[in-house]
Order: C-alpha cells, then structure tokens, then sequence
C-alpha cells in the first residue's frame, strides 16, 4: 500500500527543488529563457511603478483637497503636512501591495508560452520522454496557462477583498491575514505545476483535484515563487524560469517516491 507524502514533506521537497533547478537551468542550457523574461519582467516592472506613481499621486491630491482652508493657522499647517507626509507613504505601499500580488499573475499570464516549454523541456532532459512538438496542443497549453493563472487570480482578490473587512478584527485578522499569504503560495504553486497536469492529459477540474491532495507540493512551490519575485529588479526574471523547472522537478521526484514505494 502506497503511503501518501505528508503535507510537511511536500513542503520541504518543493522547496529543496529550487536549488535542484538552479544549477539545472544553467547546466542543461535553459538559462537561454531568461533574455525573453529579461523583457517581460522588466516593461512589468517599469510601467508597475509608473502606475504606482500616477495613481497615489491622484488620490493623494484628491483627499488633500479638503485640507486646504485656512493655511495661516499654524496648527492646521502642521497637521496638513503630517496628513500628506502619512498618504505620500502609505498610499505608495497600498498600491504596491495590490500590484506586487496582481504583477504576479501578469507575469505568469506573460510568461506562460515560455514556461510551458521551460516544464515540458526538464521533463524532457530527466525521463527522457519526448513531446513531438505540435502547435495546436501548444496553443492550448498556453490557453490553459492563461485560464488557470486568471482563475486564480479572481479567486485569491475574491479574499483579499473578504479579508480587508475582517483585517481590522483582532486575532481573527491576523488569521485572515496568514491565510491569505498562504493562498497566495497555493495558487503560485498551483499554476507552476499545471504544466505538468496538461502533459499529462487531465482536465482543469483533475488538475485541481491532484493539486488540492498535494498542497504541500504547490504552497512550497508558491513560497519560493515569491520569495524570489520580491528580489528588486531581476526577481521577476529568475521565478519565470526556474519556478517551472522546480515544479516539475518536484512532480516528477514525487510519482518516482510513490513508484518505487
């Protein structure tokens, strides 16, 4: 009887998987891959803060419109620059907040015809099963990629929206709010290893089965994901490439455990 990885060790493999891709991606040639996600991650990032910019910069205005009466009081002076001083920070990390999470999904929405050949490639170069490239089926992984990381996307700013109104809450809004980080790892995860799910033939409902009884495997996946993305500048280069290559790495070692168990 085959005995079902638990959700810690999932975890850890998913995990030790990243460091398995790294030297995998520049050994096996891969790294080619990163002059593509050099420019998608780098128009991301630039135009990410350039809207980051524009929009606090409008609320900001907008909300300091009614601070502006009686500017000779000096009491009133100070507690208008105090307000505009506390806006001019927080409005900035509101914004990047919302945009780090949604740039996420953008980028694997950009990235997703690369990372579809980055996963199916390290199948490719480990088992030696060969995917006769045909354009149609390409298509579609893309297409499925999209859908997935768009699916997701709706349904973790579904939460957050739920989890702003119980943030304030003690207690109960920490819990929201670990939770939602979580989420977040899951779904990250959840499309890495979609790419394997498709090569393997199972529709988007066997897909989320198969990810919802590895959940380790995705969140471990999902936490590394991030932590890299949050790297300035070249983190969004470095998880498109090697974020694939992890997950399928980690997939892969995981039917192998249960094979040979």
């Amino acid at each position: 009887m085959q005995k079902q990885m638990s959700f810690f060790e999932q975890v850890v493999m998913a995990i030790k998987s990243y460091g398995k891709a790294i030297s995998f991606v520049f050994e096996k040639g891969l790294w080619l891959y990163f002059i593509y996600s050099i420019v998608i991650a780098g128009l991301l990032t630039f135009v990410g803060f350039e809207i980051i910019r524009h929009l606090s910069d409008l609320l900001e205005e907008w909300i300091m419109s009614f601070f502006t009466a009686d500017k000779k009081d000096g009491w009133f002076r100070f507690l208008s620059d105090a307000l505009y001083f506390l806006l001019s920070i927080g409005l900035k990390i509101l914004f990047f907040f919302i945009f780090s999470t949604f740039s996420k999904y953008i980028l694997l929405i950009l990235m997703s015809p690369i990372m579809a050949l980055i996963s199916e490639r390290t199948e490719e170069i480990i088992t030696g099963n060969v995917y006769p490239f045909n354009f149609n089926q390409y298509i579609k992984d893309i297409g499925r990629g999209i859908v997935i990381a768009l699916r997701n996307m709706l349904i973790e700013f579904g939460f957050i929206y739920l989890g702003f109104l119980v943030v304030w809450i003690p207690i109960i809004g920490w819990i929201a709010a670990l939770f939602l980080i979580v989420l977040s790892y899951y779904f990250y995860g959840f499309s890495m290893i979609d790419y394997v799910s498709e090569r393997r033939r199972m529709g988007m409902s066997q897909s989320v089965s198969y990810v919802r009884k590895n959940k380790g495997l995705s969140i471990g996946n999902g936490f590394v994901f991030s932590l890299i993305f949050a790297i300035p500048l070249i983190g969004g280069m470095l998880a498109a490439v090697v974020a694939p290559a992890a997950a399928c790495i980690a997939v892969l070692e995981l039917e192998s455990r249960k094979y040979n168990e």
